[in-house]
């Protein structure tokens, strides 16, 4: 149910941006400015590939500051500073005649800074956007509960400090300086090996990779 209404949110926000008629003039106003500078408050809906579990439950955290520069009306570049929160959640319920319901529940907490470097072609008023961003692992945590003890060691099983993204974006104007942005995210390599993954809640060998989508607002000054 959870993954039917992110997807849902994620295709009306789609819709929204690539869709909605502005007023006649350029994305960035009548005359653009070599820079612009702004700030960026979003949400991001993350899963982890390679884990037990599937669907963008775990929400988190997308804010930071950016910083554009216009080669032409058409073509640009940004860079930005963000802290981003990724991450996993899971459940499994399970019936048994002798024991009845068993729910065990999976919790990864994952808190990057990044930085996100990104080509932008501008093209009918729609920002389209590519490239790379470099995640520096913050803090992490990894837990289940369960009606049996289940041992993740955080050394053990700890997650690579580096993550390597690469970014698939599109926005829209929405007034004056208000922007809404749509932006999907997957790990270039793994952000944990298998060899590292908990017992039992890893799936494939290939190790595990972040994958998500963020929606957010930027107002540039």
């Amino acid at each position: 149910m959870i993954k039917r209404f992110t997807f849902l949110y994620l295709a009306i926000i789609a819709s929204f941006i690539c869709c909605r008629s502005f007023a006649q003039g350029s994305y960035y106003g009548e005359d653009p400015k070599v820079f612009d500078g702004g700030l960026i408050l979003g949400t991001n809906f993350s899963q982890v590939d390679g884990d037990t579990y599937y669907g963008y439950h775990k929400v988190g955290l997308n804010a930071g500051g950016v910083v554009y520069v216009h080669f032409t009306r058409v073509f640009g570049a940004s860079i930005e500073l963000i802290y981003s929160q990724k991450g996993s959640r899971g459940e499994d319920v399970t019936e048994s005649p002798l024991y009845g319901t068993h729910v065990e529940k999976y919790f990864m907490n994952l808190n990057y800074v990044e930085m996100p470097v990104t080509i932008h072609v501008i093209m009918h008023r729609v920002d389209f956007e590519a490239g790379v961003s470099y995640g520096r692992l913050l803090s992490s945590s990894e837990w289940v509960l369960a009606g049996q003890p289940v041992n993740i060691d955080p050394v053990a099983n700890r997650f690579n400090t580096s993550d390597f993204d690469y970014v698939f974006g599109v926005g829209r104007k929405l007034y004056r300086g208000l922007y809404a942005n749509v932006r999907f995210q997957y790990s270039i390599v793994s952000m944990r090996p298998n060899d590292r993954i908990p017992v039992g809640y890893g799936y494939g060998s290939l190790g595990q990779f972040n994958n998500l989508f963020n929606l957010r607002l930027m107002y540039l000054f």
